[in-house]
Order: C-alpha cells, then sequence, then structure tokens
C-alpha cells in the first residue's frame, strides 16, 4: 500500500504580518465549539452551507461568529449585506468583542452592501467596501464578488463567506431569477475554494422554493427555539447531527 503524501501548504504574506501557514483542505472551525465538536473539527472546507430557521433565533450571531472566527485564524472574509449597512455591520463585529478595524484596513473582511443603495443612506466610501447599486442589480453583485473572490485566491488565501440573507433578495426578485443567481455564486465560491454561509428565513417562503435551495448546498444548519432555549441541526449527505443546545455565545 502507498503512503499517502501531506498536502502541500501555500504560505502567504498578509499586509504587515509574518508568513502565515495555510492548509488547502481539512475542516473549518465553525465558531461554536459544541458544534465543531460533533463535526470532527468543523465545516469541511470548501462547502456550502445554508442557515435555516426563524427570525431572531441566533442565525445572525451565529453567521458573525464563523466570519470572527476566520479573521482571527488568518483567513479572508466576506460579509455580504441586504437588512444592514456594512457600517452597521461594522459595529455588530465591535459588539461581539472584536476591533474589526484591523482586518478591515488590512483589507482582510470586504462588505458586500446591498443596503446603502436601497436607504439611499449617506455614506463614505472605503477601500473595503463594495456598494451594490440596487437590491435587484444580481448582476453587479456577481462582478464585485468574482473581484473579491479572484483577489483574495491571488494572495493563497482562505476564504470564509456569509450572506444575510436570501430571504431579502427572494423579496425583491422573483423566485426563478434567485435560484439562477445562487446557481452561479454557488459554483464561483465552491471553485475558489470559499467555506460559505447562506441566511434563509423560516416561515417566509413555499415548501418548494425551500426545497429547491437546500438541493443546491452541501449541508443545513437550522436553528429553532423551544421554551426559551436555542437548538440547532447539522445535516449533510455524509454527516448528521441531531439537535443539540445552542447557546449564543461572545
Amino acid at each position: 500500500m502507498g503512503v499517502k503524501s501531506k498536502p502541500q501548504e501555500k504560505f502567504s504574506r498578509l499586509p504587515n504580518t509574518a508568513f502565515i501557514v495555510v492548509d488547502n483542505v481539512g475542516n473549518v472551525k465553525t465558531g461554536y465549539e459544541p458544534l465543531d465538536e460533533k463535526l470532527s473539527g468543523g465545516f469541511d472546507r470548501g462547502a456550502n452551507i445554508l442557515l435555516f430557521g426563524p427570525p431572531i433565533a441566533g442565525k445572525r450571531v451565529f453567521a458573525r461568529m464563523f466570519i470572527l472566527t476566520g479573521l482571527k485564524s488568518g483567513e479572508a472574509c466576506i460579509m455580504s449585506c441586504t437588512n444592514s449597512t456594512a457600517e452597521e455591520e461594522s459595529r455588530t463585529f465591535r459588539r461581539l468583542g472584536v476591533d474589526i478595524g484591523e482586518f478591515e484596513e488590512k483589507g482582510l473582511l470586504v462588505y458586500l452592501d446591498f443596503h446603502s443603495r436601497l436607504i439611499g443612506a449617506s455614506v463614505t466610501d472605503k477601500p473595503f467596501i463594495r456598494r451594490i447599486p440596487s437590491i435587484i442589480d444580481l448582476a453587479s453583485f456577481n462582478v464585485a464578488l468574482r473581484e473579491v473572490l479572484t483577489e483574495f485566491h491571488r494572495k493563497g488565501l482562505p476564504i470564509r463567506l456569509v450572506f444575510d440573507s436570501i430571504s431579502t433578495v427572494m423579496l425583491y426578485n422573483p423566485f426563478q431569477t434567485v435560484s439562477r443567481f445562487l446557481h452561479v455564486i454557488l459554483g464561483r465560491l465552491k471553485s475558489l475554494g470559499s467555506t460559505s454561509l447562506l441566511l434563509l428565513d423560516e416561515g417566509a417562503h413555499s415548501p418548494s422554493d425551500i426545497v429547491t435551495i437546500k438541493g443546491m448546498v452541501d449541508a443545513v444548519v437550522t436553528i429553532k427555539t423551544r421554551n426559551g432555549s436555542r437548538y440547532l441541526k447539522y445535516e449533510s449527505e455524509i454527516h448528521n447531527v441531531d439537535w443539540m443546545l445552542y447557546e449564543v455565545r461572545r
């Protein structure tokens, strides 16, 4: 029997940092340690994961802890926001206890902001913020995403993305348009090894639309509330984690 060779590692230099080691294989920590333990280390690198559940169940905190965990590990992160501006997202990260400014200035955290133009906010352009002209201008989002992904990939950085949320995009666009949009971006994300978390609200869409979206992803994390407590489960083709307590942690 042959001996397996050790996966090759890439070395990348970040602005004002020493060399870091980037693994191209393995697991990606979720930001919630009890789930990482159940998944033998976290999500599969390069997976597209749907984060599904009712509003105010903890999805948004889970997603942002996923981003913060990546930044602390030297990964490049993309925060796509449809319900808040990039500036509001930055403040949310700070409330979670992380001085996010360093990562923004180094270009390790980039925001793709649908919301600012939608509400006509008076905002200042910054290098780490891409303002999407309209929530229905999905082509402009595709262009911005491709540019950011290409730059991160060129630097040899592992990538994480959060898209919050698919539900808002579906509010303004026909489902056929959204499903085609998702098919394109999910393929692009996977081709570049991005580990991506996409949020979808339970109770806001038809069962057939939800089934279609679930069929596009590699795994689903479902969050629910019961008697004042939160629970989550994980489902994929090869690994399932039954309902477990989910305690929002900072």
